[in-house]
């Protein structure tokens, strides 16, 4: 898979969903890394909790757009 890019729209629903690990700062640091458990579990944990994170926020963009909304 390519490398993730964050769109100005999935930067306004991290925001707006205002949680206090998952920022945009964050997201753009941790979502494209590919840690291996066994080298270093705690990076590669945090990299798919923020890889999850950004699943949902694709989701909530997709929803939004099937819904008719810009954001």
């Amino acid at each position: 898979m390519g490398k993730i890019t964050i769109t100005e729209k999935q930067e306004a629903i991290i925001r707006r969903l205002n949680d206090p690990l998952y920022t945009v700062e964050f997201l753009k640091e941790w979502v494209n890394r590919n840690d291996n458990v066994f080298i270093n579990a705690p990076a590669a944990l945090q990299a798919m909790g923020a890889s999850g994170f950004f699943a949902a926020v694709r989701a909530i963009e997709r929803a939004k757009e099937s819904d008719g909304e810009n954001t």
